[in-house]
């Protein structure tokens, strides 16, 4: 079942959940020295018709010889993204207005290093106040195979 909140509140509320640990992220692949993990869940604004997500930048270490993290992002995408449709090789604009190529699990528009109403806000650019986006309604969505998962192990 998909829980419903103010986007205001969703942070907080998705940060207390521990069911959501268990849920297996998505890579983003940038380019060979960049990539993004996102989060398996997601929330819907329907209102707008976007969906968010969280992730983490990671930056190639020499070194190490594996991506490291670097900052935390939130990535908006046109749609609902539950519904599993994806797009390759898909330009997405970085919060320094650079056009990148990437191959993100859906239509995504726009990422940047900042919690999810300040990052709407800005993709939005003025046409909502924060005050407005926050008071949105939106849908936490969690993948129907990880709410099977944990079912079955019940």
């Amino acid at each position: 079942m998909n829980k419903r909140y103010r986007l205001g509140d969703i942070e907080e509320a998705v940060s207390e959940m521990e069911e959501l640990i268990d849920i297996e992220d998505d890579i983003a692949e940038i380019d060979d020295d960049f990539q993004i993990v996102v989060s398996g869940w997601s929330v819907y604004v329907e209102s707008l018709n976007l969906t968010l997500r969280q992730g983490i930048a990671c930056v190639w270490d020499a070194e190490e010889g594996l991506f490291m993290p670097d900052f935390d992002v939130t990535i908006v995408y046109e749609g609902n993204i539950e519904t599993g449709y994806s797009r390759s090789d898909a330009s997405v604009v970085n919060e320094s207005g650079e056009s990148m190529q990437a191959s993100f699990p859906a239509d995504s528009l726009y990422y940047e290093q900042d919690g999810m109403v300040v990052t709407l806000g800005n993709w939005l650019n003025g046409r909502l106040s924060c005050e407005q986006i926050e008071q949105l309604w939106c849908e936490l969505i969690i993948p129907k195979q990880n709410k099977e998962q944990k079912e079955s192990e019940e």
